[in-house]
């Protein structure tokens, strides 16, 4: 769901140092035979998909795979989110949009540029929509 995207996110940023969400769809390779991994409630929050499963009567199994346990890094990144919505009730909400809406001539990614057919320094070259910083993507002060 668009909870666990959004702290799989920040927990890549904050530990890892890389800019890596889920992908709604992809193919693990992890064993002999590839197998398709699909997340259709991606962009579904968890207080949602609790409050339908709730209305709906379904039986909740209990998880201790990841945010059940002590010592992990999962429930301090879920505070984090939930105190940023608390400055903003659309944090949550504008993140997931931005990971929907990268500008690749505004990040730093030399690599990502090039194979976006843009300039590597620069980012220009890849058509006229690119922009740097036009006043009507500014965020308010």
């Amino acid at each position: 769901h668009a909870d666990d995207c959004l702290e799989t996110t920040m927990l890549n940023l904050i530990h890892a140092g890389q800019l890596k969400a889920m992908p709604a769809r992809y193919t693990s390779h992890a064993r002999d035979t590839p197998l398709a991994v699909i997340r259709p409630l991606l962009t579904c929050v968890e207080e949602d998909i609790a409050q339908y499963a709730q209305l709906s009567q379904f039986p909740i199994l209990p998880c201790n795979l990841c945010s059940n346990q002590a010592n992990l890094q999962r429930p301090q990144v879920k505070l984090l989110l939930s105190t940023l919505e608390g400055l903003n009730p659309q944090a949550k909400q504008n993140m997931l949009r931005a990971l929907q809406t990268v500008k690749p001539s505004h990040l730093l990614d030399q690599s990502l540029r090039e194979a976006c057919g843009m300039d590597p320094i620069t980012g220009d070259g890849l058509d006229e929509d690119t922009d740097h910083g036009d006043e009507e993507d500014e965020l308010p002060l």
